[in-house]
Parts: structure tokens; sequence; C-alpha cells
């Protein structure tokens, strides 16, 4: 619920109840003062009719029962003699009391009576009676008549209050469309000017925030690029005095192939670092554009082909033009490692499958290979950093440091995808899914009719170099 419905609500609640309140109030006083006014009026009228003769004429007798017609009853004894009544008056006693104000019940309702005997003659009497029902009738139309107008302003109440409150919840809504329209990658500070005493504090919090993550942010990208850049340096140079100690040795010992092998391992994770560094979001979100997706998917398969071919292995392609908006170096980074890790976890002579695919108004680009796969138990894990199935000493004996599936998720989270993996019903190996929605990534057919079904069939190879990525773990 927004903060002015809730204050409109609130406040009209309140004004609701207090106008309840109010009207109880009104009510119990409006009916104290017409007790009083209709009982001096009763007393009146009594002393007035003590006063006529015994034996009144025919004058009077109209007179009084013209007055009858006020919803008042009257009664003047004499004695135990009923002398003159009005039309709306029984023929017994209306009151038993010899004198003053009770209530009693005749000819169907409630009456408010009052009693007066003539001083000079004890044997007369006046009985005087008022439906109560007129004096709560009489209160509440007071209290309505006073009520009334407030619950017909309540509408246009609402609308005032609703206004006013909207008029001073303008500089909230200024910063709210403020903070909408930044960018992802934008921490520069706010440039709302308010002299609300409330929103200045939220105001300043914010930008000492933003000044906070900008450097934090800008420390993290350094420290990380610096130290990947800085370690290629020493890792090089290490390269080379293992080389120059092989030499010199004349042969290969298992202490120097564990040494070569750490080596490479550490500058295939100095390589993945990079990577991961210029994947980040604010990098994505600034080189946005639309890639052919299939056009790179050529142009890696291209540059990996060397790789391949060393080991024999057949890779086909199987794709439309398409068009998908996004970072063109971070998908290449995607089906780069995808195709690489198949081809490094594919026995010499296997098969690779690149494939894309319309499914219910998603692009799905697949990579199936005829390696050994990943047990379904560990599809989530192999996506967690630094985790390879089977550990360090992995089975394929490949270096790998379980970044390369990180990565890839990573890439596709930034674009919106999902990523699925299974197991090839052809292939039998291991099948990566990943699936761009057209909606958020805006992704187009450019040749709706036009098929590139290229294949590259039977390419050998007999690849140990070191590829970008890795996988299966």
């Amino acid at each position: 619920m927004s903060i002015r419905r809730y204050l409109v609500l609130i406040l009209l609640s309140v004004i609701t109840l207090v106008t309840f309140i109010a009207a109880i109030e009104g009510y119990n006083a409006s009916m104290q003062k017409a007790s009083s006014i209709f009982d001096a009026e009763l007393k009146i009228l009594a002393n007035t009719l003590i006063a006529i003769e015994a034996a009144p004429d025919q004058q009077d007798k109209t007179l009084l029962e013209a007055g009858a017609q006020t919803n008042l009853a009257f009664q003047l004894w004499q004695g135990n003699d009923l002398v003159l009544k009005s039309n709306n008056a029984p023929d017994r006693r209306m009151s038993q009391k010899k004198s003053g104000f009770t209530e009693n019940n005749f000819l169907g309702q409630r009456w408010r009576t009052y009693v007066k005997s003539s001083g000079a003659d004890g044997g007369r009497m006046v009985i005087l009676a008022q439906p109560v029902q007129r004096r709560f009738e009489f209160a509440e139309d007071v209290i309505l008549s006073a009520v009334l107008p407030i619950i017909l302003v309540m509408p246009l109440l609402a609308l005032f209050i609703s206004l006013t409150i909207r008029q001073a919840l303008k500089p909230l809504t200024h910063l709210t469309k403020e903070l909408k329209s930044k960018k992802p990658n934008d921490l520069s500070l706010l440039q709302t000017h308010t002299k609300t005493k409330e929103l200045e504090p939220v105001v300043y919090t914010l930008n000492h925030l933003f000044e906070r993550l900008s450097g934090a942010f800008e420390r993290e990208r350094h420290f990380a690029s610096d130290a990947a850049h800085e370690l290629r340096t020493p890792l090089s140079v290490l390269k080379i005095n293992v080389h120059n100690v092989r030499n010199e040795l004349g042969h290969e010992s298992q202490a120097m192939s564990h040494l070569t092998e750490s080596v490479d391992r550490m500058a295939h994770v100095v390589d993945q670092i990079l990577m991961l560094n210029r994947t980040s979001p604010e990098q994505v979100s600034l080189d946005s554009t639309e890639v052919n997706l299939t056009s790179l998917i050529q142009q890696t398969i291209s540059d990996l082909y060397p790789e391949i071919a060393q080991r024999e292995q057949t890779i086909s392609l199987e794709s439309e033009e398409q068009i998908i908006r996004g970072n063109e170096f971070s998908l290449r980074i995607l089906i780069q490692n995808l195709i690489s890790n198949a081809s490094k976890y594919t026995p010499d002579g296997g098969a690779i499958q690149v494939s894309t695919a319309r499914v219910q108004e998603r692009l799905v680009l697949v990579v199936e290979d005829s390696g050994p796969g990943i047990k379904p138990e560990e599809y989530q894990r192999v996506f967690n950093r630094f985790y390879r199935v089977g550990g360090d000493q992995h089975n394929s004996k490949i270096i790998g440091c379980g970044l390369g599936l990180s990565i890839v998720k990573h890439i596709a989270v930034l674009h919106n995808a999902d990523i699925e993996l299974s197991q090839s019903p052809e292939l039998k190996g291991l099948k990566v899914s990943v699936s761009f929605t057209q909606e958020n990534n805006k992704v187009a057919r450019l040749a709706a009719n036009q098929t590139t079904n290229q294949a590259i069939n039977k390419v050998s190879s007999t690849a140990n170099a070191l590829l970008p990525e890795d996988s299966d773990g």
C-alpha cells in the first residue's frame, strides 16, 4: 500500500471516528436539552390548565381539544371525577403519582407524565403526558442536521486530503523517479535538492552510500585486473625457467611434470579471473549491442578448429541466422567455454554438435558431446566456482580450475538467460542448453527462410594445448 493511500485512509478513519463520537455525545446532550425543554412546556401548560374553571364553557373545551393535536395528552380531575381530557387521553388516570414527573405506559407507547395539583383545592388535579418518542425524534433531528453536512462533504474532504498528501510527497516521488532512471552501473550522486527536513537525511545517506559503493567497486575492479596482469609476468618467467631446466636435465622427471602442470593451471586460473573481470554487469550493460549469434558461433568454431582437429573429433553446426541483444565479448566467451569444454572432455574421435532452435518464443543454444557427461546429482554443483567433478585430480587429467561453467552461468544470468544440463539423447554425453527469452533479450530472426546448415564433418585433432575454459566440473 502506498504512503498516500495509507495516510488518506488513516485520516478519513480518524475523522469518521471523531464525527461518530461527537454525534453520540451530541445526541446525549440533545436528549437532555430536549427533556428540559419539553418538561418546561409541560409545566407551563399544566399551570394554564389548573387555572381553568371547574366547569369550562364550550370555547375552553374547543381550545383544549385543539391543543391536544400537538401530541400532548391531558386530563383534568376534580376529585375522582374526570372533568376534561384530550381526545388522545384514556379515561383512567394516566399517572398515579400525586405530583411531579414520571413515565408510564398506556395506549401502546411510553409517555412522560406531569401531575399538578391545585393549591386552593386539593381535589383538583391536572395530568399532562407527552410521548417519549417525540423527544427521541427531536434529538435525532438535531444530530442529523449537524452530522449530515459532514457526511455529504466526506468525498470532497477525501479528495482534498489526497491532493494535499500528494503535494507533500512530491519530493519523495521525484527521488523515486531519479533512482529508477539510474542505470545499473551509475553510482553518481543524486541531483535531487529538497528542503524537506524528513527527506534531506535520506538523500544524504544515499549519496554517501553511492560514494562508498563506487569506491568499493572501483577498488575491486582494479584489484582483480591488476592482480591478474601482475601475475602474468612472473608466470611467464616461471614457464621459461621450467622449460630451461627441462632442457638442462635432458629428461622429463615426474617432479618436473607436476611443476609444469601446476604452472599451467595457475596461468589458466589467471586467465579465468581476467575473463570474470571483463564479464562484469557494468561491462555487459555498457557494451550491449545486437549480435549475430550464428556468425559468432562460426567464428568461435573457426578459432578452436586447430585444437579440435588434433583429436580427430567431429563438430557440426546447425543454425539459422539469429540476432540477439547482448555483449559480444561475453557471448563469445560463453560459446567458447561450452565448445572447448565439450572438446576437452570428449574422447579422441568423438563428436560435438552445436545448434540453435526456436522453442516457444525462446532462442535455445545447445552444445552436445559424446564424452562421459555429468551425473544428474552434480548438475547444480558444477556451476559453483572452483568446483570440479572428482576434485582437482580430475579423471581426464585435463588442466582446469572449476571456473568454466561458473563463468557460463554468470554470463547467462547477465543476459537473462536460463541454462540447463542434461544427457544428450543422441551422443549420450553432456548436453548444455542456454535459453534466451525473446522479450528480455530482443531476439529476432534475420533470415526466416534462409537456413545455413553448416557442418564441419569428421574433423580430427589431438589437442592437448590449454583452452581458455574448462567444463564438466
